[in-house]
């Protein structure tokens, strides 16, 4: 065990057992601990000396205050942090699982509808950090976890906080790997916001896609020079069943130009949750054979129904009731009578020519009586023209507008 792991041990003794390393990045060495109180497994995160030295002790549990207050499906949760004899910590849940980096270095290219899913995960947890001030800087593969299906953001711990448009920390440090630096950070600017992290993000997806980051070279500065400069190789070129929407949506990500990309994670989001993944094939007539089969299909589908439907139109009769036994207290009224005559006799003449089952109410059904009235299940229930007159206060049954609304 060598001399730092060793102070660091007895540093934290009475809060964590130190397991094994497990990761080492340009930020911080991780290792696998123990938590005594909760007896559970955690990741522990010790910043380099350089950058805890730069950044001092007041200034990074400041800064990790704010990060505290991240909560979200797709973000490590922030359990614990301190000075412990000098080492500036952080602690988060141990995921078990692997990183977006193993994967992609285990298989190259991802599948179009994993790619986009863990895209649109990660720029959810992003949106939200940025809706609460804190903006990520160093999105890459190493920083995206996998675990049972879900993208896990990490080390929002060391992200530079953002508060009312200013950041607390003046360093200056570089933080960032080279391949996924936005051109605003290649370029040293130190006021970031959230279309920086969305630069980031695009060149992640981009390589889940292509296989390799939108910009590569021998040297940081090479690629550096290249993300200032060059446009990256457009996607449907490198790989064929990227939809057009999709390369639109990606290649608007990765704009040199801050203010011609998304303005926030979740539009980048929207923007690919509008994409499909239609299969794209090298024979240029494919699209048009499949668009004139699928037409095909859908007429002689549309045919089949509507000579269904005629067969069973033809032979159907629709059952109409006609109301015709009205209530004592309802009578036709004297002047309707002397100008139109109860006109009961000339519907029911009409409802004769008609191919209808015709059942004309004589002394069945009132027109009070619901259940009788729906146990014929008729298409069409007619009353003629009359109109209620006296009370019916001391009766309790519905009155003529409750039928009507029937």
């Amino acid at each position: 065990m060598s001399s730092d792991r060793s102070a660091l041990a007895a540093a934290l003794a009475a809060r964590y057992r130190i397991e094994r390393e497990v990761g080492r990045g340009g930020m911080a060495t991780v290792y696998l601990a123990h938590d005594l109180k909760h007896d559970r497994p955690v990741a522990l995160k010790v910043l380099r000396s350089e950058i805890a030295a730069a950044l001092g002790g007041d200034r990074f549990l400041r800064e990790i205050a704010i990060t505290a207050r991240l909560d979200h499906p797709h973000i490590l949760t922030l359990i614990d942090s301190g000075d412990a004899g000098g080492f500036l910590f952080y602690v988060v849940p141990y995921v078990r699982g692997e990183s977006l980096r193993s994967r992609m270095d285990r298989e190259k290219q991802l599948p179009l509808e994993e790619a986009l899913r863990i895209t649109q995960q990660v720029a959810s947890a992003l949106d939200h950090a940025h809706r609460q001030g804190v903006i990520h800087r160093d999105i890459k593969p190493e920083n995206i976890l996998l675990h049972e299906g879900e993208a896990m953001v990490a080390d929002f711990g060391i992200a530079l906080a953002v508060q009312e448009g200013e950041r607390l920390t003046e360093t200056g440090l570089s933080v960032g790997t080279p391949e996924y630096l936005s051109p605003e950070q290649a370029a040293g600017d130190r006021q970031l916001d959230a279309r920086s992290d969305v630069y980031s993000l695009g060149a992640v997806l981009y390589e889940m896609l292509a296989g390799e980051p939108p910009h590569t070279g021998p040297t940081a500065r090479a690629v550096i020079a290249k993300i200032l400069a060059a446009p990256p190789p457009r996607l449907q070129v490198v790989r064929g069943d990227v939809p057009a929407t999709l390369d639109h949506a990606l290649t608007r990500a990765l704009a040199k130009v801050p203010a011609e990309r998304f303005a926030t994670a979740a539009e980048f989001a929207a923007a690919l949750s509008e994409t499909r993944a239609p299969a794209v094939m090298r024979d240029p007539g494919f699209g048009r054979r499949r668009a004139a089969a699928v037409g095909a299909v859908v007429l002689l589908a549309l045919l089949v129904a509507l000579w269904g439907w005629h067969q069973w139109r033809s032979g159907y009769r629709p059952l109409v009731i006609m109301m015709d036994s009205p209530h004592p207290d309802r009578v036709y009224d004297v002047e309707t009578v002397r100008e139109s005559g109860t006109n009961a006799d000339v519907i029911s003449d009409i409802l004769a020519d008609l191919p209808i089952v015709r059942q004309k109410e004589l002394g069945g059904p009132g027109w009070h009586r619901y259940d009788e009235i729906v146990a014929f299940h008729p298409d069409l229930v007619i009353m003629h023209y009359s109109t209620f007159r006296g009370s019916d206060s001391g009766d309790a049954r519905p009155g003529l507008k409750t039928f009507l609304s029937y």
